[in-house]
């Protein structure tokens, strides 16, 4: 009689949480020995076709369970595991991109950068997660450093990402907007003649981005790219959310390649963040002035 395996019968692209009907996978078992209520325990799959899986194979890649002070991630490496314990402080910043069916969410710490790979079936519970950790991560919303941008142009903007704003409006009122870039096609503000044949030739395009604060955190919500060429489809959306106290420097710079283009580094203590803008957008003064503020302020009391 063949003894049944009832994490292979249920294994598929899905992250799962963690139930009594989906346990723990076996590799993890020896890891789990604190005894408080998790907020959220999830095990994210190995990025294999479900006909290449085998019972008793290890399955699972990753387990990762949120408490009320800190996270566990367990990676599998191949039969082993390392095992790492993060307080919700120690977490730079999060970067979750979502392009089709391939999703990806990158934890970022001072010393780790988890590429944390999913289907976007279980994109609900992904950004559970990330929602979880974001109520956790920083302090409360610090003094008032939002000014009213007007000239944010919202008629600008797409469809798709005009759509995106409303539901920000929405569900997330406390959220700003601090800028935003319209898709433009970077040729139309060369001044070189030969650059501006040479980007009309091959329709080199800026993409959208949208940057939003609550005054505790930065959002970001961009395409996942800077730009795209002639022939490209792009389809990813990709939301990046950085705490202010995160921010340890911030540099504007003119693009070598075209001197339409103002480069935006935000530095974390994970690494660098870069975004693009038109030169001339006329909502960079007033978001100039928001991350100058920032960096400004005195730090959060430790007690």
């Amino acid at each position: 009689m063949t003894t049944r395996d009832p994490e292979y019968d249920r294994f598929g692209p899905w992250v799962i949480e963690i139930s009594e009907v989906d346990p723990p996978p076996p590799l993890f078992l020896p890891y789990l020995t604190r005894t408080e209520e998790p907020l959220l325990s999830i095990k994210i799959p190995r990025k294999i076709d479900r006909r290449d899986a085998q019972a008793g194979m290890n399955l699972y890649d990753y387990l990762i369970t949120l408490y009320e002070e800190d996270l566990v991630i367990l990676e599998r490496v191949g039969d082993a595991v390392q095992a790492r314990t993060f307080y919700y402080g120690d977490i730079q910043y999060l970067r979750l991109n979502e392009n089709l069916l391939k999703g990806i969410l990158n934890l970022c710490t001072i010393d780790m950068d988890y590429a944390l790979r999913f289907n976007t079936v279980s994109s609900a519970i992904m950004q559970q997660l990330v929602d979880l950790i974001r109520q956790r991560y920083t302090g409360p919303v610090g003094p008032a450093l939002i000014e009213e941008n007007a000239r944010f142009q919202e008629e600008a903007l797409s469809f798709y990402f005009t759509r995106l704003l409303a539901d920000e409006h929405k569900h997330n009122p406390a959220f700003q907007v601090l800028a935003a870039q319209a898709e433009t096609a970077v040729g139309a503000y060369e001044t070189a003649a030969y650059r501006k044949i040479l980007l009309g030739i091959i329709s080199k395009r800026l993409l959208e981005s949208l940057h939003l604060s609550d005054g505790r955190e930065l959002k970001i919500i961009n395409r996942g790219r800077t730009y795209k060429y002639r022939g490209q489809n792009v389809y990813a959306t990709e939301r990046c959310y950085i705490p202010l106290d995160n921010i340890s420097a911030v540099n504007w710079q003119k693009d070598p390649q075209n001197a339409a283009i103002i480069n935006l580094s935000l530095e974390t203590g994970g690494g660098h963040i870069f975004y693009a803008f038109l030169k001339d957008n006329p909502g960079l003064p007033a978001y100039e002035r928001f991350l100058s503020a920032v960096m400004s302020r005195p730090p959060e009391p430790a007690f």
